[in-house]
């Protein structure tokens, strides 16, 4: 049972730590690239699972993401004509293309993840060292429970992980 801060003695509910979980996600959502009008939602989930799963076909991409595979091919052309991403045909079947990230894809997504990471960490500067401990274990905990916790981090060439 956690105990609130503000009332000591006095337990805190579950709702209230969902209350203050969306607020923590409103902030982090404000400060994605997606919500600062550099990419469109789609583009930023291809991305990302470019850079978690390596090269994908249109069709896996557009199925991870819950799209068409016409809205992706989009999508993608978009994020070719940035550098972002490389398509290829099949040179067996010219109706399969792949699509991989590509050297600006990675430091693009660095770049935006530092950004957000940047404005976030203002949360956690009141807190002690082992007070952050605390926070993120209990997190990967209840994350765990919920069968939610990512088996393998996300790392970009810079080693951050994401």
């Amino acid at each position: 049972m956690l105990i609130n801060s503000r009332c000591p003695g006095v337990a805190v509910s579950s709702e209230e730590i969902g209350d203050l979980m969306m607020v923590f996600w409103q902030k982090w959502r404000s400060a994605s690239p997606v919500r600062r009008g550099a990419i469109t939602r789609e583009q930023y989930w291809i991305l990302r699972l470019l850079m978690e799963g390596g090269e994908m076909k249109i069709k896996d991409l557009a199925s991870a993401i819950g799209c068409t595979a016409g809205s992706a091919s989009v999508a993608v052309k978009r994020l070719e004509r940035a550098g972002l991403v490389r398509r290829a045909r099949s040179e067996k079947d010219e109706r399969v293309v792949t699509v991989s990230l590509g050297k600006q894809g990675f430091r693009t997504l660095d770049a935006w993840r530092g950004q957000q990471l940047a404005s976030m960490a203002t949360l956690f500067e009141p807190l002690s060292s082992d007070e952050r401990r605390t926070l993120h274990g209990l997190l990967e905990k209840a994350l765990a429970a919920g069968g939610s916790l990512p088996t393998s981090p996300i790392r970009s060439p810079g080693g951050r992980r994401s």
